[in-house]
């Protein structure tokens, strides 16, 4: 017998399975030891070459289980357990031979062989999902520390566990969608369109691509319409489900009848609980996601004086007044431009003031997506007032700003293609009022940096008569990350 130099949890577990007595989530933490641990199977195997020796010697020999019979259900619903493995038999007068002896334990050891296979290999996923198939990638992190094991920007993800102890984890998902978490949680990836959320925060972003995209939790069932939503899972698996944009269905559960999910649109909120019969509405609320939400629509950091609007069909540009902050509200996002559009800067730089000849059209045929971004101090200000009204922030994006859109004019022109579908636009005077190049930035003008990289845009701008809003236009495939 080999002797290993393992931890007494790994033999705990061990013993609770060839006992039986195995929960759930002591299942799930053997698995993720067998799977990435050699050692850890090398004992498995002569744990269990042991346990059918004993069990020889006791009377016992191996029940109706061949390897053909150790299936993906099985592995799926249940642990190999010593209790299905084995019944207790009265041994026959007599001493059986060696060889005899030896045929019985290796038949032992071949059915438990075939159902380490079983446990340790990883999920080979559903509909078309190709085992060793990246269905993911971690595209961004924010303080993330995951029980697991070390994750970085950029890695790929297939069918498994994810365990965030902390922090912000954003996923894209190889259809296009993308889900952001919030831990402490943990998601499972059970295929490209099926997740689920055992415990956490997370939201999602689905784009038409990815229609039926589901993310299961203990207590519902959530399936994407072509939508922007938000889950959360308390530890005793009551589930909030928050549409902040389209639809969703939700269903309890386990629930087999079609006929029973609901549907729950933009601007509403629904609740199941582990003991409920149904699914119930609740408030409208934002709060929980206010973290994670930014991530999932392509805004990844911001400082200063600048807040991201919570999402919802109320909270749109126009309708709000704030006298502290630059305020972000997510517009369009997989826009197609049907034309060329004309904006007022294209190239990284200090603005000032903006001449024709140093910008340059957005072409027609590009993906893009938009933001808008104002300050809009509360109530009406004489011009003293004003002067003293000034903030400063910086915000970055997932990726490249392809211009930017600050005068009157040009954010009415592309009000219908990239504003928000239900933003109030109709004020007098908007707009980013240009710096001349001797100000300084005390003077009471504006001032925009686009950096070198095209990902993060500095604001300083003081209050005016008009409202301060710049529309922010961003590369929305891909492709345009590196033009």
């Amino acid at each position: 017998m080999r002797a290993f130099d393992t931890d007494d949890e790994l033999r705990d577990l061990l013993a609770g399975m060839l006992d039986g007595d195995l929960d759930s989530d002591a299942r799930r933490r053997l698995n993720e030891r067998l799977i990435d641990d050699p050692e850890a199977q090398c004992l498995y195997l002569d744990m269990c070459e042991t346990h059918a020796a004993l069990a020889w010697e006791h009377g016992l020999v191996i029940a109706d289980v061949s390897p053909e019979d150790a299936t993906d259900e099985d592995a799926g619903s249940r642990s190999p357990r010593a209790s299905d493995q084995i019944r207790e038999n009265t041994r026959s007068p007599g001493t059986p031979s060696t060889k005899f002896r030896r045929t019985w334990i290796l038949a032992a050891l071949a059915t438990v062989a075939s159902l380490v296979f079983v446990l340790v290999r990883p999920n080979s996923g559903t509909d078309g999902d190709q085992p060793g198939e990246a269905i993911d990638t971690l595209t961004y992190e924010s303080h993330a520390k995951c029980a697991d094991q070390d994750r970085a920007e950029g890695d790929t993800i297939e069918t498994g566990v994810l365990q965030l102890d902390a922090g912000l984890v954003r996923l894209d998902f190889s259809n296009g969608a993308t889900v952001t978490l919030q831990g402490p949680a943990e998601f499972e990836v059970i295929s490209g369109d099926r997740t689920r959320l055992h415990s956490g925060i997370l939201t999602a972003s689905i784009p038409e691509s990815a229609i039926g995209f589901e993310v299961e939790t203990p207590t519902a069932d959530v399936v994407d319409l072509g939508t922007a939503f938000g889950v959360s899972v308390v530890a005793n698996g009551e589930t909030d489900v928050c549409v902040f944009e389209g639809e969703v269905e939700v269903s309890l559960s386990g629930e087999t009848d079609p006929t029973s999910a609901q549907l729950v649109r933009e601007g509403t909120a629904v609740r199941t609980r582990p003991e409920g019969s149904g699914i119930e509405s609740v408030a409208y609320a934002t709060d929980r996601y206010e973290d994670a939400w930014p991530v999932t629509s392509g805004v990844l950091q911001s400082t200063g004086l600048i807040r991201f609007v919570s999402p919802g069909p109320d909270f749109v540009p126009g309708r709000y007044e704030d006298s502290e902050h630059i305020l972000v509200f997510a517009e369009r996002s997989r826009v197609v431009l049907s034309s060329d559009i004309e904006v007022s800067v294209t190239e990284p730089g200090r603005y000032g003031p903006v001449r024709r000849r140093e910008r340059r059209p957005i072409a027609a045929g590009q993906i893009v997506r938009s933001y808008l971004l104002q300050f809009n101090p509360v109530g009406e200000f004489t011009r003293e007032e004003v002067d003293g009204a000034r903030v400063i922030g910086q915000i970055t994006f997932d990726r490249p700003i392809l211009g930017l859109i600050g005068k009157t004019s040009l954010l009415a022109a592309t009000d219908e293609a990239l504003g928000h579908p239900r933003g109030d636009y109709q004020v007098p005077r908007r707009g980013i009022e240009p710096s001349r190049p001797e100000d300084l930035p005390d003077s009471g003008r504006d001032f925009v940096t686009l950096s070198r990289d095209r990902r993060s845009l500095s604001l300083d701008l003081s209050a005016s008569s008009a409202i301060d809003q710049i529309r922010v236009v961003v590369a929305e495939s891909r492709t345009e990350q590196d033009n």
